[in-house]
């Protein structure tokens, strides 16, 4: 069994993102240091960006409403 790291670390990024466990400006980073060192591809990070721009979407659309 062969483990894949860079889908670890991609799903990893973007599990955290839709957790709110890290910001995305955070996110971005990991995932531009991540590209670098080769240790995920372009796409992933487009992946990554994507997640993003989802959460923020969804964070927009509920509003004030985790302010109870």
């Amino acid at each position: 069994m062969s483990f894949d790291l860079s889908k670890f670390l991609t799903e990893g990024l973007i599990d955290s993102i839709n957790n709110g466990l890290i910001p995305s400006d955070l996110a971005t980073v990991y995932a531009g240091n991540y590209l670098v060192k080769s240790l995920i591809t372009q796409t992933q990070v487009t992946q990554v960006s994507d997640a993003i721009t989802a959460y923020k979407a969804t964070q927009a659309s509920e509003g004030d409403n985790d302010h109870e």
